[in-house]
């Protein structure tokens, strides 16, 4: 089964395999802290006025979508050496990054007969060591977008 995640070199190794699909960019050096990263995802995906600015606030915009046009949307992690990096509490980035995955998985199961707009989400992250460290150790399956 294909992973949900995907880490890659280059922007231009994204564009190559998402060239018709949404990119929401998120970099990592204005998503250094939880709050930090909480707002940039709220403006880059033009989260409503309500988005509450935590984990579970996160998850249910995520789950929503509603308000974007965009049906495939890849979440694209850059700078990822500081993303969410001043955080302390290491279960809070653990959390952050299984919701990414859990949520583009879930979107896949949506059935056609519910009522949201069907989403497609693919969480892509700048490659480093400390990203795929945190995903090994969480036990989230990734692939390299060059092995593509």
């Amino acid at each position: 089964m294909t992973p949900n995640i995907f880490t890659c070199q280059s922007e231009r190794e994204l564009e190559a395999h998402f060239a018709d699909w949404f990119i929401a960019h998120i970099d990592g050096k204005k998503a250094n802290t939880l709050r930090a990263f909480y707002e940039e995802m709220a403006d880059v995906l033009e989260f409503p006025d309500s988005f509450g600015y935590n984990l579970d606030a996160l998850n249910d915009a995520l789950n929503d979508l509603q308000w974007l046009e965009d049906e495939r949307i890849v979440l694209y992690f850059t700078n990822t050496t500081d993303l969410i990096s001043k955080e302390r509490d290491p279960a809070k980035v653990a959390s952050v990054f299984n919701i990414l995955d859990a949520t583009a998985e879930d979107w896949k199961w949506l059935d056609d007969d519910e009522m949201l707009d069907k989403k497609e989400i693919v969480v892509v992250f700048e490659n480093s060591p400390r990203i795929q460290t945190t995903l090994e150790k969480e036990q989230i399956d990734f692939q390299l977008m060059a092995s593509l």
